[in-house]
This record gives C-alpha cells, sequence and structure tokens, in this order.
C-alpha cells in the first residue's frame, strides 16, 4: 500500500512538473494575458537608447523597435532600463521578456539566449587619437584597447586582434573618455555609436581617427529566452511586418537617416542572422 502511495505521490509531482513546463513554454500567451510587453533597454547609448533631456523619458531606435513590436503582438510596451551587462541575466531569469538593447549577435551569446531576426546591420570600428602613429586597424595589435563590459565586440577583438590588452569600462561614454584622456591607445565599437562620440567632442572631433578596415559586421537581434517558440516567431512575424509596411525605414530615418545628425542610409533589410 505505501509503495502504491509513493507512486501515486510522483506520478503528481511529474504531472504538475510536466503542467509547469508546458505552461512556462507558452511565454506569448502569458504576455498577451497580462496585456503588456516588458523590453529591457539601454538609457546610456544615443541614439538606441537613451533619456530625452526635456522629457525625462527612454527614447531612441530600439526603444521604438520594442513598442512596434508591442504593437503587433497586440499589447502595450513597458520599458526596463538595465546595463550592457546585466542584460543577458535579466532576460534568463525572466525579469523581462524581450531584449531591445544592442544585443550584437555572436556565437557565446547564441547559446544563451535566442535571437529575433536582424533589426539592425552595423560595422564594427576601431579609433585612435588622431595624432597617434596608429593610422590602420592591426596597428593597435599589442596596444590597450577600451571595450564596453558585456559587449560583443570583445569576442570579435580577440579573435582579430588577439594581442590587443582589453581594458573594459562599465559604459560607453567611459570607454570612449578613455582614449580622449590616453588611458587606452584605442577604442573598439559600432561605427554609428562610435561616431556620434565623436560627434559630440564637437570642435575637438578631428581628435579622434576611425581606423580601417572595419574589425567586422555586426547583426543585432531582439533576445529572447530560449525555448520559446511560440514567442519567437511572433517576434519575427512582427519585425516581417514592420518592414513590410515601411514602419523600420521609418525608424531609421528618425534615429540614423539623412535628417539626424549622423545622416545615415539603410542598406539592410529585416532578415535573418546569418550564423556562419
Amino acid at each position: 500500500m505505501k509503495t502504491t502511495f509513493k507512486l501515486l505521490c510522483l506520478a503528481s509531482v511529474l504531472a504538475t512538473s510536466a503542467w509547469a513546463s508546458i505552461a512556462h513554454a507558452d511565454e506569448l500567451a502569458d504576455i498577451k494575458s497580462r496585456g503588456t510587453l516588458v523590453c529591457g533597454v539601454l538609457s546610456t547609448l544615443p541614439p538606441f537608447g537613451f533619456q530625452d533631456p526635456n522629457t525625462r523619458e527612454v527614447v531612441g531606435y530600439d526603444v521604438d523597435f520594442c513598442k512596434g513590436v508591442a504593437k503587433q503582438l497586440g499589447v502595450k510596451p513597458e520599458l526596463k532600463v538595465m546595463s550592457l551587462d546585466s542584460r543577458i541575466p535579466e532576460l534568463t531569469q525572466g525579469r523581462v521578456d524581450i531584449l531591445a538593447a544592442v544585443l550584437g549577435y555572436n556565437a557565446q551569446r547564441a547559446q544563451q539566449v535566442e535571437y529575433s531576426k536582424a533589426y539592425f546591420v552595423s560595422q564594427q570600428v576601431m579609433a585612435a587619437k588622431a595624432t597617434s602613429p596608429l593610422k590602420h586597424r592591426d596597428d593597435l595589435a599589442g596596444k590597450r584597447v577600451s571595450t564596453i563590459k558585456g559587449s560583443s565586440n570583445i569576442p570579435v577583438i580577440e579573435r582579430v586582434l588577439p594581442t590587443a590588452q582589453l581594458v573594459s569600462y562599465d559604459d560607453g561614454p567611459s570607454a570612449f573618455m578613455a582614449l580622449v584622456q590616453n588611458k587606452v591607445d584605442g577604442f573598439v565599437l559600432s561605427e554609428t555609436l562610435m561616431r556620434r562620440f565623436i560627434e559630440k567632442l564637437g570642435p575637438n572631433a578631428n581628435q579622434i581617427s576611425v581606423l580601417t578596415p572595419a574589425v567586422g559586421i555586426e547583426y543585432w537581434g531582439l533576445g529572447l529566452k530560449k525555448g520559446e517558440p511560440k514567442l519567437l516567431e511572433a517576434v519575427n512575424t512582427a519585425l516581417d511586418n514592420m518592414e513590410k509596411s515601411g514602419e523600420s525605414q521609418q525608424i531609421f530615418e528618425k534615429w540614423l537617416g539623412e535628417k539626424s545628425s549622423l545622416k545615415m542610409a539603410r542598406t539592410f533589410k529585416t532578415a535573418q542572422i546569418p550564423t556562419n
């Protein structure tokens, strides 16, 4: 009788565990039931995520994509500001539903999170002081190069310039100022953000040179937890719809296009991230 009771208890536990697993695996249903999409965003990297000095609201390219996806899902966006270093832990621990936070693709990250289709494509570049003898990307071999903690640039540099001495900072402004103040010899970042930092120097912008060739091309995707196929499909469908309607192009023009200070041209479309 005791054996039968134990078996019944074990069956009950297994059934409960299986049901919990199934329920957890359908985060899309949870989001729609709740009526909100909780997006992890940044607040220190304009034009992708930053605090508007007038309204104090967090705005930017990534924020608009979060809002666009939420609208496609029929829910309201809820923004949660985080640091670059905390993005993936916040997602994997369930504190946010999705990351819209300059999440560049790399193989190591892809083992931890699921990537949506690419909603932004960026060249990764290195910069140095214009007065230094460093004129070519490879001149930074063996030199001190500043990076941002948790940045996808780190494995790229480790592969392209394995002898570079990486010095990581908590955020982009600190890493950039390390170069300006001669604490490091170079700085690596997305070209878009790099040129934005240089622009902020105003009349002293010519003190910093962007080196060639580029370090590589980086594809940014929205980050989701592993094991959520329905949510991934819904987010990719949302991005496809935003591309077809022209909303993705409008977001690009607003923050990066000819009418912005960066005056960039959009040379990519929403597409699967190449993983080779």
